[in-house]
């Protein structure tokens, strides 16, 4: 299993890597094995299938390689340049790389020997390209257990550096915290100093990196995910999964909704709409109704011992 990312930094390349991998074990196949920082003079072992995550496949031989699609690097590339001014650099910028990012991409689609898609969305964007599966991201749900917070306390997850879709939430988030005087929003993962700086309210706590993650995050009953409408190109958020694997119901945007089922999450298309979803959240009821219903869908269909299934089976199709 190849990556271009380290394994010793956490972000959402990474998790699925880490869930895909920690569910083949589980499943029995000792000598799968990480080869991450994979650059084009990486030492790779031979008469191997490679599972290339996301661009990876750019370094390995033509057909020696299943190649794994978290998302459409291309199209999120184009969707980010619309956030800037008709004279502004960075929107050209993003549109020069784009068109860079979709030959490559397409090249790495074609020279594979099947495409592993993380969202039926996904799916439907590449089928045409090269024969492709869905896989959709998931969690291991038997790990997680219902929050254990009987208040209106509300996890926002992280990073919150520069560059990241938490960071540019930074407005939205801070309304909130603003509007929400009188209720927690602990932050989870590793933030900027200027971040911090912007949510210094005494209703906010920073936790930084944690070690014991579902216990930190089951302190809270809420889990507030503000996405870009360019992440819609994303697969499912693994944040999502895991609070709605922890029973906690779930305030994000249509692009962080997008792919499940309608009315499993409270949807926010404005700041005054997110405030207002928070607040109908200390009511305990509906806190539960929301918790549930997604808890539920995790187990069905976002559940890594069933999703991992897919992927064992391609293995022993093209292992052969």
């Amino acid at each position: 299993m190849t990556t271009e990312h380290s394994m010793d930094f956490p972000n959402g390349s990474t998790m699925r890597v880490k869930w895909e991998y920690e569910a083949l074990t589980r499943q029995g196949f000792s000598k799968i094995s990480i080869l991450d920082n994979l650059k084009k003079n990486s030492k790779k072992p031979t008469n191997s299938l490679f599972h290339a995550q996301q661009h990876s496949g750019m370094f390995l031989e033509k057909k020696s390689y299943i190649s794994d699609l978290h998302g459409i690097a291309f199209e999120e590339m184009w969707h980010k340049s619309f956030q800037y001014p008709i004279h502004s650099w960075k929107k050209w910028g993003f549109r020069v790389k784009s068109h860079y990012i979709k030959k490559l991409e397409k090249n790495i689609w074609k020279n594979s020997l099947h495409l592993v898609c993380a969202s039926d969305f996904i799916h439907d964007k590449v089928k045409h390209i090269q024969n492709a599966s869905v896989i959709r991201n998931s969690v291991k749900v038997s790990e997680y257990y219902p929050s254990k917070c009987n208040d209106l306390r509300i996890a926002v997850v992280g990073p919150f550096l520069p560059g990241t879709q938490n960071y540019d939430a930074l407005d939205l988030i801070q309304y909130c915290v603003k509007e929400l005087s009188d209720t927690d929003f602990v932050f989870i993962g590793s933030a900027s100093d200027d971040f911090k700086q912007q949510l210094n309210f005494l209703n906010v706590t920073f936790l930084g990196k944690v070690d014991n993650y579902i216990e930190e995050l089951t302190k809270c009953s809420v889990l507030l995910s503000p996405y870009p409408e360019h992440s819609h190109i994303l697969a499912s958020k693994n944040k999502i999964l895991e609070a709605g694997a922890s029973q906690m119901p779930v305030i994000t945007s249509e692009s962080g909704a997008l792919g499940f089922p309608q009315d499993y999450f409270l949807v926010g298309k404005s700041k005054q709409d997110f405030t207002n979803h928070l607040i109908s959240l200390k009511d305990e009821n509906l806190r539960k109704h929301y918790g549930k219903k997604l808890k539920n869908e995790i187990e069905k269909n976002y559940n890594a011992d069933i999703e991992i299934k897919k992927l064992i089976k391609l293995y022993r199709e093209f292992a052969n």
